[in-house]
């Protein structure tokens, strides 16, 4: 009897071993352990990041002044989920960067923008009301964005710079408010997206903010 119950805890020991590595397997053959994520500004100036993983990873967020890092990491108990973690925007820039603990490339992003404002639940961003950044399983990145009333948006390069430009000019007959636009990297891997505002007050000053900088 105790060698019959001694050969089922071994048996019991050996199939839990074997779940455990082919679920690590599992994840690490992934190319990403992040499927997806999407990044979108709060009506305060701070930002949302909202992080999609795959079965058996677990997302450890990590907050600091220069580079906040979001961690990959393996964790059995786990299934496919989303979490939303929130930053502020001090000194004018955000960088994000996630790390995986399979160590395969992970995106990063880097924002300059203004600073949040914590004393106010509402700040005046010029001439675009909010924007969302929507990265996806391909490594393109979808941007959505919406204008306030009376604003003419057009889309171009900087071949100089290699920027996708997005012009943001006060027009009182400009009807569209809501935008929607894919974008593909550089050959270099990098995306650099810049909204550049132009008000009737300043239309000798143009206003490249915010400035989007992706590394998938």
């Amino acid at each position: 009897m105790k060698h019959l119950l001694g050969l089922l805890t071994l048996l019991l020991m050996i199939t839990s071993c074997s779940t455990e590595e082919n679920i690590n397997e599992q994840v690490n053959s992934n190319d990403r352990m992040l499927e997806s994520f999407i990044v979108k500004k709060n009506a305060d100036g701070s930002y949302a990041l909202t992080t999609n993983v795959r079965d058996g990873v677990g997302t450890l967020f990590y907050d600091d002044a220069v580079e906040n890092q979001v961690h990959l990491v393996v964790d059995n108990t786990t299934a496919r989920n989303s979490k939303t973690h929130n930053y502020d925007v001090t000194d004018k820039h955000l960088n994000i960067t996630f790390i995986s603990e399979d160590e395969n490339n992970q995106p990063k992003l880097s924002i300059e923008d203004d600073n949040t404002q914590s004393t106010s639940r509402t700040t005046d961003f010029g001439l675009l009301n909010t924007y969302a950044i929507v990265s996806n399983e391909d490594g393109s990145i979808q941007l959505d964005f919406e204008v306030k009333d009376g604003v003419d948006v057009s889309f171009g390069y900087n071949d100089n710079e290699n920027v996708n430009d997005i012009y943001l000019v006060e027009n009182a007959n400009a009807t569209n408010v809501s935008y929607s636009k894919n974008y593909a990297a550089e050959a270099d891997g990098s995306l650099r997206i810049d909204f550049i505002q132009t008000t009737a007050t300043s239309r000798e000053t143009d206003t490249k903010k915010p400035r989007i900088v992706f590394i998938p």
